[in-house]
């Protein structure tokens, strides 16, 4: 895809984290001049045993005798059936703007395959979308193609949390900034 994206003028620059997740960020030189950027993050992981062995305690300590043992063999079955991985792809823009930050989600899909035609023209649509707006109305127009909205100021009440979630945004941008710089 990077070529792909590179013929329409957007950088497309990829590295893995701590935790193992793709994370690949797409712009335009301006978009990051402007602390704007596309971000796809996918994701695979495991189920978290915890939560099922919680919800098995529970629904055991309901049940007794025959009933018991009918819940243990459907409890057999669908951990059988279980995943062993669960996936998560997300496409979303970041942004900072007035001391605030902000976050547009965009896709998100749990398939483990997610065709890259599809990633190539949300990608594609977004960065035209970003750039054919002028900064007074571009909040307005990525919320209205939104699937979710969220910004460091959901956090007033707590200003440390708020700040965190400022930082980050920060983070992902110079991050962005560093990989072109690499490049």
């Amino acid at each position: 895809m990077e070529k792909l994206l590179a013929k329409k003028g957007i950088e497309f620059l990829s590295y893995t984290d701590e935790e193992g997740s793709q994370i690949s960020y797409a712009f335009t030189n301006n978009m990051l001049k402007q602390g704007i950027i596309v971000v796809l993050s996918e994701w695979q992981y495991e189920p978290d045993e915890e939560e099922e062995e919680s919800e098995e305690w529970e629904e055991t300590v309901e049940t007794n005798g025959e009933e018991q043992e009918a819940w243990e063999e459907e409890a057999t079955e669908d951990s059988e059936a279980a995943p062993e991985s669960l996936f998560e792809t997300t496409v979303s823009v970041i942004l900072t703007k007035g001391g605030v930050s902000y976050e547009f989600g965009i896709y998100a899909d749990d398939r483990a395959v997610v065709p890259v035609i599809f990633l190539y023209r949300v990608i594609l649509d977004l960065v035209d979308i970003i750039s054919g707006s002028d900064a007074d109305s571009l909040l307005e127009v990525l919320e209205s193609v939104s699937t979710t909205v969220s910004s460091s100021d959901d956090y007033a009440d707590d200003p440390e949390t708020k700040s965190q979630v400022y930082n980050l945004t920060v983070e992902h941008v110079e991050k962005a900034a560093r990989l072109l710089a690499e490049k």
